[in-house]
């Protein structure tokens, strides 16, 4: 049983169905404690705007995914985007570059790891695994 990091595109792709659904709920179900950013909910929220306003997903469909995100992260720890996370996002992470919204998810990862419980980041951004990787983090899935 581990700690999960569920950044922003993994919690997409579960909500939304895509490629590694299954996968990402497997892990969330595994898990013995999910924590996340409190961006993630903005991130979700934006996302599924976005795609209505495209007519990529219909509004029957937004709303199933916003109810599935509130269920879920009512049980997650909810880590704010504090001075600390955004001095760390700040500072250089080892693959560089690094898109802003990423730094910040990754340097909530770190912190909560070092100040709290070592977190596995659960993304499917090959970005946010790499650095995971390289900072000493657990990543999951295996392959994204």
């Amino acid at each position: 049983m581990t700690t999960l990091y569920a950044e922003s595109s993994a919690v997409l792709r579960w909500l939304l169905g895509a490629d590694g659904a299954a996968t990402v709920q497997a892990e969330f179900v595994g898990a013995e404690a999910v924590v996340t950013s409190a961006l993630t909910s903005t991130e979700v929220a934006r996302t599924l705007q976005r795609l209505v306003a495209a007519r990529a997903i219909d509004l029957r469909a937004h709303e199933a995914a916003k109810a599935r995100y509130s269920t879920a992260s009512a049980h997650w720890h909810i880590y704010g985007v504090s001075d600390a996370v955004l001095a760390r996002a700040s500072q250089a992470f080892p693959r560089e570059p690094v898109r802003t919204l990423d730094a910040i998810h990754l340097a909530t990862a770190v912190l909560f790891s070092r100040e709290v419980n070592p977190a596995t980041i659960l993304s499917a951004d090959d970005r946010i695994r790499d650095n995971a990787q390289a900072l000493g983090l657990g990543v999951s899935p295996t392959t994204a």
